[in-house]
């Protein structure tokens, strides 16, 4: 018998290596090299048939081991199957009801409760997926169906990307139980698109819109014909907005804000870190003054509380106010959202002399690099310095003699 092993790279290589590819064993002893979990077919003549044949498993030692019984192609000893009768042998396959619900419960109290919703929406849309394709357990998912899952999302390149983190996060946990023996989310490979990197820079909310803001509710919010619609006022939209702006909270967060995050010193606690470490921001003196005056007119909720658990009740009632305010300020150049007053946030940072973009980053919990990336037009020290690299660049750089200009003469 003679036969050759070699490595035959498929679509969803771990390595990146191109579809069908070829790698032999030599190759993969040098040192640096990348493993993957490609499965090694062996090719050769067996009593006088060439043929090639998969051998089922990923690693060299197996594969030599898996083809020593080989007699021909086709009698290749099965792999071993458990006795029915031994019913001790045969793990309980799991339903995906009961691993959703587990990987909900694992995450709840731990995680924000924005992730929980997010992996909430997801793992619905999962479960419903599962009901329509007639799957009950965790096994019945594959690469291909998983592949058909993402093509049913009818969103931008970035948002499916975090959605199949997501979907792999959950069978990664499934993976670490033991409900599963591969994660079939790992080994699709992530869809790229030409516009994916071409991210929109982030657009704060200028001055002026935040003074036309002011004025609508001072002017035109509640005092229509329809007034006794609104059971909060325009002085209680204006505190909302502030509170947004100088915070760079979001809705959720300023929707169920507690009067305690406030300091006697004026230091706001914006968030806590991973690792329990209090972040604060120090908010203007007149808007401290308006928090505590709300507390003690409404309870520590400053902006209401809500009988429903859920906190998207009380922060959509906020969403529509905002939404009903913005209609009343005109026309917009870009659409108003309330992440917009994040990004007013950071802008107002930014543009303050003395601030540096790693403090920035660390109030809104994103990374230095990500700042720069979303916010350059608003980083002072990245146009300081292309204009030095200009000015340098042009300086000895040959240029016109210019001539006197013919004045008329009357």
């Amino acid at each position: 018998m003679s036969l050759n092993l070699y490595r035959r790279h498929c679509d969803e290589c771990k390595a990146g290596r191109a579809p069908d590819s070829r790698t032999g064993e030599f190759e993969e002893r040098k040192k640096g090299w990348k493993r993957c979990g490609c499965s090694i077919f062996a090719s050769g003549t067996l009593k006088g048939k060439f043929k090639r044949r998969s051998t089922g498993v990923a690693t060299w030692d197996e594969a030599k081991s898996a083809i020593a019984d080989w007699k021909n192609w086709d009698n290749e000893l099965p792999a071993p199957v458990p006795s029915p009768t031994d019913k001790s042998a045969i793990p309980a396959k799991v339903t995906i009801e009961k691993a959703v619900k587990d990987f909900l419960a694992e995450h709840e109290g731990e995680s924000a409760k924005s992730t929980i919703r997010d992996y909430r929406y997801l793992l619905n849309d999962f479960k419903e997926a599962s009901t329509q394709r007639g799957f009950i357990v965790l096994e019945q998912w594959g690469p291909a169906e998983i592949r058909e899952f993402r093509k049913s999302w009818k969103v931008a390149a970035n948002t499916a990307a975090k959605k199949m983190a997501i979907l792999k996060t959950f069978f990664e946990f499934c993976l670490s139980n033991e409900w599963i023996s591969r994660n079939p989310a790992r080994l699709v490979r992530q869809k790229h698109n030409r516009n994916e990197n071409e991210e929109k820079e982030r657009i704060p909310f200028t001055d002026e819109e935040l003074t036309r803001m002011y004025q609508a509710c001072e002017t035109s919010y509640g005092k229509g014909k329809y007034e006794y619609r609104y059971s909060w006022s325009g002085q209680d939209l204006e505190d909302f907005i502030s509170v947004s702006i100088y915070t760079g909270l979001r809705i959720s967060d300023v929707a169920i804000f507690n009067a305690d995050r406030l300091r006697k010193s004026g230091e706001c606690h914006i968030r806590t870190t991973k690792v329990g470490k209090k972040v604060y921001t120090w908010i203007p003196e007149w808007l401290q003054k308006r928090i505590r005056e709300r507390a003690r007119l409404y309870g520590a909720s400053i902006f209401g509380t809500s009988e429903s658990p859920n906190p998207e009740v009380i922060t959509d009632l906020w969403r529509r106010k905002l939404n009903r305010l913005w209609k009343l300020c005109g026309p917009w150049d870009e659409t108003p959202v309330h992440h917009r007053f994040r990004h007013t946030f950071v802008r107002i940072l930014l543009q303050t002399d003395g601030v540096e973009v790693r403090e920035v980053a660390e109030l809104i919990g994103d990374t230095e690099e990500s700042v720069r990336k979303h916010y350059a037009a608003w980083v002072p020290e990245r146009q300081a310095r292309v204009t030095k690299v200009l000015r340098n660049a042009f300086a000895n750089k040959p240029r016109p003699k210019f001539l006197k200009t013919r004045t008329n003469q009357a």
